[in-house]
């Protein structure tokens, strides 16, 4: 096998159809943030890795990036112009399978996800043809990369809508003890209300910390300090055992730690989702299994149950079948990270996670069928491929999209060359 290092568009499409003409396997990487270890051992592998460029027009408010540009080198180039747009709460993580599989960021509650935010785009196809999409142009392959781009060909080239942003922002990271957890879901149906108008987000954590569970809480609010703290007010008053909530620029409202750890870990992640309101004696289950887990297997203290909850009704905007992405509805994120270092603790960490990720979709199911849930809720996959590490089957991954996807699977990738990360035709 080989790794290819290609620094234009021409590049990856010469690339394309010399591996087209040769019958080789193919595996693409972008900026390297992926769960799912969709690589090979064999074949070629095309690295993007050196295709970083981004650019801001201001008059327009447009940013255009390569494939394998990273979200914190787009937010410095954007600030500079008192602009922002929808990305990764980690500035390391690549602006394209986040883009490509949806993108949850903090201006989601104001603007959508970061594909509702894109324009358009390059995609080199298996056989090596470039083709601009958009909603004007090759618009069936736009529809089918804003959501299940991986599965269609090396997109080289984003261009994205930016918005205004404030000089700073309020955010920062707090942490509490978990019995202050009840506190943090009354703040997380707060922000997913209609009361929010899109300026407030949040993420928290479920995790063990010198063994004992405690909560872990990202805010983020575009707008005054005083404003925010008011807004903020019910987590403020809650005692707090760490705080560092603050005015920064918006390239600082990242999480500069969230990369991979030093230690080899082993890891495998899950992705679902929490309709809301959220349910107080639900969350609190999910930390009793956290909790249960850390004591029957201490070798696996770093675990953590993220959420990443927003104001959805900027992303509901859109119907469900607008774009390939079908992970729409009055609902949040959640990843589960069972985290171990030894390798005899494999099936059990494996089976913990498989385990939680059914008790999520059950409890889906259960929410989206009560009385008063939009059919927009209703529709959603209730999973967030992004998180995927069980590697579901992709009418699952799709579900009121699968079919079409499917259709134009057919038409631009007949011979199924990029099917590592969602093989699309597996069902057929």
């Amino acid at each position: 096998g080989a790794v290819i290092f290609p620094l234009t568009t021409q590049d990856v499409s010469n690339i394309l159809g010399f591996a087209h003409a040769k019958h080789l396997e193919l595996a693409v990487c972008g900026a390297g943030h992926n769960h799912r270890g969709n690589s090979l051992d064999h074949g070629l592998i095309i690295d993007l890795r050196k295709m970083t460029g981004v650019s801001v027009n201001p008059l327009s408010k447009r940013v255009t990036t390569d494939g394998a540009t990273v979200w914190g080198s787009v937010y410095e180039a954007t600030e500079r112009h008192g602009l922002a747009v929808v990305g990764g709460l980690i500035p390391s993580v690549g602006v394209g399978g986040f883009t490509l599989n949806g993108g949850i960021g903090w201006l989601t509650s104001a603007h959508g996800v970061a594909l509702d935010n894109l324009l358009e785009a390059d995609v080199v196809l298996a056989d090596g043809r470039v083709l601009t999409c958009s909603e004007m142009e090759n618009e069936d392959l736009f529809w089918a990369i804003r959501g299940a781009g991986s599965a269609f060909g090396v997109v080289t080239r984003f261009v994205f809508q930016a918005h205004e942003i404030n000089s700073k922002v309020w955010s920062g990271m707090m942490r509490f003890e978990s019995d202050c957890l009840s506190g943090v879901v009354d703040m997380v149906n707060k922000i997913a209300s209609e009361e929010n108008d899109g300026t407030a987000s949040i993420a928290f954590g479920i995790f063990a910390q010198g063994g004992k569970l405690e909560i872990g809480v990202l805010v983020f609010y575009n707008g005054p300090e005083d404003e925010a703290k008011n807004y903020f007010a019910p987590l403020l008053e809650m005692p707090r055992k760490f705080d560092v909530a603050g005015m920064v620029p918006f390239s600082q409202a990242t999480m500069p730690h969230g990369s991979a750890p030093g230690r080899q870990w082993r890891k495998v992640t899950a992705g679902g989702c929490l309709i809301v309101p959220l349910d107080h004696s639900f969350i609190q289950s999910l930390k009793d299994d956290l909790e249960d887990l850390i004591t029957r297997i201490p070798d696996s203290w770093e675990t953590i149950i993220a959420c990443e909850m927003h104001n959805p009704f900027a992303t509901m905007k859109k119907g469900q079948t607008s774009t390939a992405f079908p992970f729409r509805g009055r609902h949040g994120s959640v990843q589960l990270m069972p985290t171990w270092t030894l390798e005899e603790n494999d099936e059990a960490c494996w089976a913990w996670c498989r385990k939680m990720d059914a008790k999520l979709a059950k409890e889906f199911a259960r929410r989206k069928n009560e009385e008063g849930i939009d059919e927009t809720t209703k529709t959603s996959s209730g999973t967030y491929i992004n998180y995927d590490g069980l590697h579901k089957s992709p009418r699952t991954l799709y579900g009121v999209n699968y079919e079409r996807l499917v259709e134009l699977k057919k038409k631009y990738d007949p011979g199924n060359v990029f099917k590592l990360f969602v093989d699309l035709l597996s069902e057929e």
